[in-house]
């Protein structure tokens, strides 16, 4: 059982890897369509960083939960 529950906490983990790139992506490329518009990037922090921020919250969130439940059938 053991086996199983390592393998859930990587596979969680490497999800969570994979989403925070992709957002990292994402990010990367309206701060370069910003910058090829002119616009000085204050456009940019009030439309796309709380989003950004949600979806990473959200990603770690649902991580950190999943990580601890796991830890928690592992000692009990």
């Amino acid at each position: 059982m053991y086996p199983i529950l390592i393998g859930i906490i990587i596979l969680v983990s490497i999800i969570a890897l994979i989403g925070t790139l992709y957002v990292g992506k994402d990010v990367n490329q309206t701060i370069k369509k910003y910058e090829q518009n002119g616009d000085s990037g204050s456009s940019l922090t009030t439309y796309k960083g709380k989003s950004s921020i949600t979806v990473l919250s959200v990603i770690y969130l649902i991580t950190l939960i999943v990580t601890i439940a796991l830890v928690a059938v592992f000692i009990f």
